[in-house]
């Protein structure tokens, strides 16, 4: 580990502790990526995806994302270490790409972590507002309108990204239990949704006889009646009725699948990695693509065109949908508001549904949060960042000036998501999907440029082929092509601001190049050895 008399790494030890077992790492998993995608975007993207199947493009978002976390998962049991693929492709491919990389993932991540903080505003206050309107309470139903407000969301999201970091700070083993708890809740509760768009799908006209029975005689014709005012087309928007916008879907579908790699950036801190990477990486994004296919499916079954026709008012007409509904506002489309009414009269029942999907939101906040301060703690632990980021807590083993960091950025996402959530998620999944195809293309070559590393995993073989090789090529051929889809999307300023991002983090890597080898340390040592434990 030494280069000119100094030594390569910031430490000859990282510091941080194996402290997460299989299951958690499944639930840093799950809790990762359910949430936002498939509880806020399988229902309000109806309008601007129109026509969209999106339980389709669901399942062909999550068919290459399982054959690239199959590949990671591999990688991830070669080199278990904090960083997750910035590890990787810096190693096995190129320094500056890996890091490029990296930087833009990083940036998916942090803003996605306020991102959601603010998208759980609205879940929470959807529960709430469900809680009052069963119970005859207009002090709860106002409180739940609100924390689904402009500011509702600004301040309920800075709270929750605080409380979690806070929880972080006390360390990797504290967190993992708070991540146990809060995913279990939803899990169990989650089945039970299930259950109810499975009968709703199955039963017709059971969505309109209990949507009428919540909203009074008449509703669900009344909502029609005002998406058509205000310029509601049934043959553009009527459900499944355009590839092109099945397609397109599969940008935010591939967002929503964002963290199934969420246990190799903290590698280092992960027990039995060969096991754990197998339950958390590869059983984690199966389970996952037929959770989200069912409850898709299940909504867009029970109801059909009419969660396209409900979300077009709400967005072109809200005061006149606000009217036929008799509320004061709009209750927000999200899926739990269209599958907790097919529970109805059963409050609790109805409550529980509710908080599903504030649960999976709200646990999606620790996953993002150890992802985010973990690759800024493997940039810093590799001299490539300001070396007192990579610092670890004696006593809770937590690297707190990367925690510190990410809280920030995460309060910025917070405004970012509240501002507007959907330029937002577009370039962050652009960023996400840029990282993906450095990872197929370095899961393709690792086993033939660093052999050394390669024989230190499990070396499966398709005759004389690694299957690492074949799974990369195919993962870079897919997200090469989804990254150019989803760019070419983009207005000629998202992309400049995009192009300046990265040309920050070039200047960064090329700044600590220059700045390493002035002290007498040639970078290429750094990254011709896998980081310490």
């Amino acid at each position: 580990m030494s280069e000119g008399g100094g030594v390569v790494f910031v430490r000859r030890a990282s510091g941080l502790v194996r402290e997460i077992g299989p299951t958690a790492a499944l639930f840093f998993v799950l809790g990762h990526v359910i949430g936002g995608g498939i509880n806020f975007h399988s229902t309000m993207d109806a309008v601007k995806f129109p026509g969209a199947d999106i339980p389709t493009a669901f399942l062909i978002a999550g068919i290459p994302t399982i054959l690239l976390a199959i590949s990671l998962a591999l990688m991830s049991i070669m080199m278990p270490r904090a960083g997750g693929d910035y590890i990787y492709i810096t190693r096995a491919m190129d320094p500056l790409i890996g890091f490029l990389a990296s930087w833009s993932f990083w940036f998916t991540e942090a803003i996605s972590f306020g991102i959601i903080g603010a998208f759980d505003s609205i879940f929470w206050g959807m529960s709430l507002w469900i809680y009052g309107a069963m119970v005859n309470d207009a002090g709860a139903m106002s409180l739940g309108l609100w924390m689904q407000s402009f500011w509702g969301q600004v301040i309920i999201g800075m709270i929750l990204v605080t409380i979690f970091i806070v929880i972080a700070l006390f360390g990797t083993k504290a967190l993992a239990v708070t991540m146990d708890i809060i995913v279990i809740i939803p899990l169990i509760t989650g089945f039970i949704t299930i259950g109810y768009l499975a009968w709703g799908a199955l039963t017709p006209g059971l969505a309109m006889a209990q949507f009428n029975k919540i909203f009074g005689a008449g509703a669900w014709d009344k909502v029609w009646k005002v998406a058509l005012n205000a310029g509601y087309d049934k043959a553009k928007y009527a459900f499944a009725s355009n590839m092109n916008s099945t397609i397109l879907y599969t940008i935010p579908a591939t967002w929503a699948y964002i963290g199934f790699t969420a246990p190799a950036f903290f590698g280092g801190e992960i027990k039995e990695p060969s096991r754990s990477f197998k339950i958390a990486m590869i059983f984690g994004p199966i389970f996952i693509m037929f959770y989200y296919w069912a409850y898709a499916a299940g909504v867009w079954g029970s109801y059909g065109s009419f969660v396209s026709a409900y979300v077009f008012a709400s967005e072109k007409a809200p005061d006149a949908l606000a009217a036929a509904l008799g509320t004061s506002s709009p209750p927000t489309p999200v899926l739990p508001f269209f599958a907790a009414i097919l529970a109805y009269p059963n409050t609790a029942i109805m409550v529980l549904i509710a908080i599903t999907g504030a649960f999976w939101l709200m646990n999606d906040i620790p996953a993002f949060l150890m992802v985010t301060s973990r690759q800024i703690f493997a940039w810093s632990f590799d001299r490539f960042f300001p070396e007192f980021l990579a610092d670890v807590n004696d006593r809770f083993h937590s690297p707190h000036w990367a925690l510190f960091v990410t809280w920030i950025i995460g309060l910025i996402g917070v405004f970012a998501n509240a501002y507007n959530w959907f330029i937002a998620l577009v370039g962050t999944t652009i960023f996400a999907i840029f990282r993906y195809i450095f990872d197929g293309l370095t899961a393709a070559i690792l086993p033939y440029k660093r052999p050394d590393i390669w024989e230190k995993g499990l070396r499966w073989r398709w005759g004389s082929v690694p299957v690492l090789t074949i799974l990369g090529i195919i993962a870079f051929a897919w997200w090469g092509y989804i990254f150019w889809y989803a760019v070419s999307t983009m207005d000629p300023l998202t992309a400049a601001t995009y192009a300046v991002w990265w040309a920050i983090g070039i200047l960064i890597f090329v700044g600590y190049w220059a700045y390493n080898k002035s002290k007498g340390i040639d970078p290429r040592t750094i990254y011709e050895e896998v980081p310490p434990m």
